[in-house]
C-alpha cells in the first residue's frame, strides 16, 4: 500500500513539473459576476494582464447595465464598412448640423465600457471651455462616443449588424469583432470607418479637424491606432490624443532598464507579445507593415500623450508585461515612454529628469529625420481621471488648439 501511494506521489509530481510551466503561459481571469475567461497565448493581451489587475477606487471597471442616453445626446449606429453591412453603435451630440459642423471629436471609453459617461466627460470639459471663451471653442463641434459592446454583458443591447467583442478588453489593443458571426473587423477598422464616415465632403462640407481621445482603455486603443490607423483623407486633420494609458506598444524589444528586483525579461518571456509589443502581431486590416514602418507614421503624425502628474497608484496593468515598461505606475510608464520614443528618433528633445534609461536602442533617425510631432503634456495635481485632465487649460490646449500648446510640468523645473 504504501509503495503504491508512493507511486502515486511520484507521477503526481512529474505531472506538475510539467504543467505548472506550461501553464504559466496561460491566465485564468475571473470577473467580478464570476465567470471564468482563459486566454490562449495570441489573445494574452486580453486575459493576461485582466487576470492581474487590481481594483480601486481610481481604476475602471466592467459596466453591464442598462444603456443610459445624457442630455443632449442620442444613442444611435454607424455604418463603419463600406464593403459591408457592419455597425458601431455609439452616442452622437444631438440635433447635428452635418452642414455646419467644424470639428468632430471621438472619444473612446474605458475598461468600464461607459460610452455614456465618456460622451458626458468631453461635452461638459467643450461647455465649460465656452463659458470660458477658450481660444478654438468658437467652432461649430460635435461628440461622438462608441460602445464597444460586450458579447458575454451586452446580450439583448446589441442589434444584429452591430459590432461586439467576445472578450471584455480586446478592443483595447485593435481586436477582431466575434459579433456578426462573419465579420473580420477590428476596433481600429471602427475608427478608421468612423473618419472616413464623417469625412464626406457632401455630408459635412465644413468639417475640417477630427480628434480621437482615449483615456485609461480607451488611451491604450487611441495610442495603438494612432500608429496603426490608415492615413485619414486628404480633407481633414486628425489629432490623436492618448491619456493615461497603462501600457504602451514598443515598436522594438527594448524596454527601460529596471533594478534587479524588478521583472527582466528572463522572467518574464512574453514582455513583447503583441499589445505590448509586436511579437505576433496580427496586422491591421489584411496590411502588415514593419514595426519601423509603424514608429514613422506615429512620430509623424499630431500625437498628444497626455499624463497626469499624481497617476502613481498601482492599479491597472499589472502584469509582468506591464511592469516591464517602467515599473507599477501608469505615470512612470507614460514618461519614459516619450524618453523611448525620442531616443528612438535621435530627436534634440530635452529629456533631462526624464525617468528611465535604455540600453543601445537601435538609431531610427534616418526614418524621420531626427524629429518627432509626439507632444507630452503633463498635469500637475491630476491622477487618473479624465475629466479634471480636460477641463483645465493644459488639456484644453490639447483638445482646441491648432498648433502649439502648453505642456505643462517638466522634471528639470524641480531640479532648479
Amino acid at each position: 500500500m504504501a509503495a503504491t501511494l508512493t507511486f502515486r506521489a511520484l507521477v503526481l509530481a512529474a505531472l506538475l513539473a510539467v504543467l505548472v510551466p506550461y501553464c504559466s503561459a496561460f491566465r485564468y481571469n475571473q470577473s467580478r459576476h464570476g465567470d471564468v475567461h482563459v486566454s490562449d497565448e495570441q489573445d494574452i493581451y486580453a486575459a493576461e494582464a485582466e487576470a492581474m489587475m487590481k481594483h480601486d477606487e481610481s481604476e475602471e471597471g466592467e459596466d453591464h447595465g442598462d444603456i443610459g442616453v445624457p442630455d443632449g445626446a442620442e444613442f444611435t449606429t454607424f455604418n463603419v464598412n463600406e464593403k459591408g453591412d457592419e455597425e458601431i453603435a455609439g452616442f452622437i451630440s444631438k440635433d447635428l448640423d452635418e452642414k455646419t459642423i467644424e470639428h468632430l471629436f471621438i472619444v473612446l471609453h474605458g475598461r468600464l465600457r461607459d460610452g455614456n459617461g465618456y460622451w458626458k466627460t468631453l461635452n461638459n470639459a467643450i461647455n465649460k471651455a465656452r463659458d470660458d471663451n477658450f481660444p478654438g471653442t468658437d467652432r461649430k463641434m460635435a461628440v461622438l462616443a462608441p460602445q464597444f459592446f460586450s458579447t458575454k454583458f451586452n446580450s439583448g443591447q446589441y442589434k444584429k449588424n452591430q459590432l461586439a467583442w467576445d472578450d471584455l478588453n480586446a478592443w483595447q489593443p485593435g481586436g477582431q469583432a466575434t459579433h456578426p458571426a462573419d465579420t473580420s473587423l477590428t476596433s481600429f477598422d471602427v475608427l478608421d470607418g468612423l473618419i472616413k464616415l464623417h469625412s464626406d465632403k457632401e455630408k459635412y462640407p465644413n468639417l475640417k479637424n477630427v480628434t480621437v481621445i482615449g483615456h485609461g482603455g480607451g488611451g491604450q486603443l487611441a495610442q495603438r491606432y494612432s500608429a496603426l490607423g490608415n492615413d485619414p483623407p486628404d480633407n481633414v486633420h486628425v489629432r490623436y490624443i492618448h491619456g493615461d494609458p497603462s501600457s504602451c506598444m514598443y515598436f522594438t524589444k527594448d524596454r527601460p532598464i529596471l533594478s534587479d528586483t524588478e521583472t527582466s525579461k528572463k522572467s518574464c518571456d512574453s514582455y513583447n507579445i503583441w499589445r505590448y509589443g509586436f511579437d505576433k502581431f496580427p496586422g491591421t486590416g489584411g496590411k502588415r507593415m514593419t514595426p519601423k514602418e509603424y514608429f514613422t507614421q506615429y512620430v509623424s503624425r499630431d500625437v498628444v500623450s497626455i499624463v497626469g502628474l499624481q497617476d502613481t497608484g498601482s492599479a491597472g496593468d499589472t502584469s509582468c508585461m506591464g511592469n516591464m515598461q517602467g515599473g507599477e505606475n501608469r505615470r512612470a510608464r507614460n514618461l519614459i515612454w516619450f524618453r523611448y520614443i525620442n531616443t528612438l528618433a535621435r530627436t534634440d528633445e530635452d529629456l533631462e529628469g526624464f525617468p528611465g534609461s535604455f540600453e543601445d536602442l537601435p538609431d531610427w533617425s534616418d526614418a524621420v529625420d531626427g524629429k518627432s510631432h509626439l507632444r507630452l503634456v503633463v498635469v500637475e495635481d491630476v491622477a487618473h481621471n479624465a475629466e479634471e485632465l480636460f477641463q483645465g487649460d493644459l488639456g484644453r490646449g490639447a483638445l482646441f488648439h491648432d498648433g502649439d500648446i502648453d505642456e505643462g510640468w517638466r522634471p528639470k523645473k524641480d531640479n532648479n
